[in-house]
This record gives structure tokens, sequence and C-alpha cells, in this order.
């Protein structure tokens, strides 16, 4: 705790929003939509606690005794997800900036963070990441053993990741299989232990999961090649280059849509008809990455990694409308 005391106590106010910009908000979604996704598949049910909210209504004289009792019923769904995303998600960001303190000041990109423009010492970012990693595996035992089984091995995830002797994140390939099986498995099985045991598991979603997460992670290591690349630090777009890095993001998006479509039409979570209706998203998906091939612009690169992810995020969604019975022809 003394790495963090000086500073905390003379700018608490300062220190709190630093970190929380500096733990990546924007990109949290990227772990609590798997969450979400599987805790439907579940669960049942599109928004936690939609039935019991359509069997209790409420008057203004007793909201805040009826949120009690609806976090009474979804809490662990809730804690769940801040666990998934600001707790580790944002710990895990600020352990990697810790490691690439000094290369993040060459970033455009990254230099404006709070912590780099405010000169913070690494201990910092490090105590920050440290207590945000303890909170989140304490606050997972309250939910369920298996969910803070699943969370510490996304805290070993995250360390292997960035930090020496392993730095997966140097080693391209191994930087990529992290991110599969970090976000596409174990954030997946988070979400579903929620509402129902691991065992049941629609064990063929992981096809997508994987390998959609692995398309979406290959762009982000583009957004960085340059930077990465003056560090030798070998991502998997360092090592591959950016044409041949677009190359395999399609190859793996290539992989996750036909998962989707083949479990489609096998009647395998969603409806046949469904597939019919939004087999075009799955084109789509690939445009802006065979934009970013064609014409080898990187500076576009954080619209392409937004269009492709929004593509995917909708198309996914529409599943799990149809799973609820929501969109069902």
């Amino acid at each position: 705790m003394k790495i963090l005391v000086e500073e905390v106590r003379l700018y608490p106010l300062r220190y709190f929003k630093a970190v929380l910009r500096h733990m990546g908000p924007e990109f949290w979604i990227v772990a609590t939509f798997p969450y979400y996704i599987s805790w439907i598949w579940a669960s049942g049910e599109i928004f936690p606690g939609l039935e019991w909210l359509e069997n209790n209504p409420t008057v203004a004289s007793t909201y805040l005794e009826t949120f009690g009792m609806y976090m009474g019923e979804t809490w662990e769904f809730w804690l769940g997800a801040i666990v998934i995303g600001p707790l580790l998600g944002g710990g895990t960001v600020l352990y990697d900036d810790f490691f690439d303190h000094d290369i993040d000041k060459k970033n455009p990109r990254k230099s404006s963070l709070p912590f780099q423009k405010a000169h913070t010492k690494p201990r910092i970012i490090l105590g920050s990441s440290g207590l945000l990693f303890v909170l989140s595996l304490v606050l997972a035992m309250l939910i369920s053993p298996g969910f803070f089984v699943i969370s510490a091995f996304i805290v070993a995830l995250s360390l292997v990741y960035s930090s020496p002797p392993f730095r997966f994140k140097g080693r391209g390939g191994l930087d990529l299989l992290t991110n599969m099986v970090g976000f596409g498995i174990l954030c997946s099985m988070a979400g579903f232990i929620i509402a129902a045991p691991l065992g049941e598991y629609p064990w063929l979603w992981l096809v997508p999961m994987i390998f959609g997460t692995g398309c979406l992670y290959i762009l982000t290591t583009i957004a960085d090649m340059r930077y990465d690349g003056d560090s030798n630090i070998q991502t998997i777009a360092v090592k591959l280059g950016l044409a041949r890095a677009a190359e395999a993001s399609m190859v793996l998006l290539l992989i996750a849509n036909v998962g989707i479509l083949s479990l489609g039409l096998n009647d395998y979570l969603y409806s046949p008809e469904l597939i019919h209706r939004v087999w075009p998203l799955s084109i789509l998906e690939f445009l802006p990455i065979i934009y970013l091939r064609i014409t080898r612009n990187e500076n576009m690169i954080l619209w392409v990694i937004f269009f492709t992810g929004s593509l995917m995020g909708i198309g996914t969604f529409l599943l799990a409308l149809n799973h609820v019975g929501i969109w069902v022809f």
C-alpha cells in the first residue's frame, strides 16, 4: 500500500479519475459482451431479472424497496459483470501499461492518457492494477467457487501476457492464443456459470467465440504495430506485417462465421430460420478488413475495429434474441 499512499492522500479525486480513465473503459465491453451472451444461453433471459420485474410492478413510493429486492434477485450477474469488466479488464490494462510505460510515451494513442501526461511513477500503475486484481478475486469468491477459479485464470493470463520472463505479448502467436483463451473461453464461461452449471455449457459455441475474439485481437495489434515494432515487441501484427495480419484476421473471422451458420442450421442455440435472415451480416463484417487489406491504411484501423466489432456484436445479439424467444420466425 505504501506505493499508493502519497499521491492518493494529496490528490484523491484526481487519482481516482486518472485510474478510471487509464483502465480503458471503452475496452471493458470486450470482456463483458461474451460474459453477457453466455449468461443469456444459460438463463434464457435477455435482461437480468426481467421476469421478476414483470411480476413485481412498483410505484414511485416503493422504488428503493423494489430496487433492493431486484438486486437481491440479480446481484450475482451485476457483481460478475463488474468483476469481469472494470476490475479484471481494468487491472489487465493497467498491468500491461506498467511494462509498456516507456514505450507508450512514443505512441500518440496512449501518450495522452492521464498517467502518461502526469508523468506518474510506474509503480503507481502497478499498485493500482494489483489492487484491482485482489479486489476482483475477493468479490469473485462471493459469487461462487467456480467463478473464482475462472477469475484466477484470467489474472494468471494477464500476468504471463505482460510480464517477463513469459511476456507472451512479445511472442507473435502466443499473444493471439492468450487473448483467444482469455476473452473467447474464460469470459464466456464466467457468464454462463452465473446462471447454470458449467457442465451444461454449449461447448460448440466456443468455436465462434474463440475465433471471433482472435479476429478482433489481430486488428488491435495492427493499431500499435508501428510503435511495437520500433520497440521490438513482436506481436502477431509485427510478426506478420499489416497485409498478412489483415488476411489472418479474415481467416479467423471466416471460421467464426462458418461456426455460427453451422450451429444455426443444426438448430443449436438458435433457429435455422434466423440464419436465413442474418447471413448478410456475416458478409458485411469482412468489408472493413478487406478495405484495410487493399489500402494498407493503418490510420483507419480504429474505424475498422469499430465497424467490424459492431457488426459482429449486432449479429450475435440477434442470435441471443432468437434464443430467448423474442425474435422468432
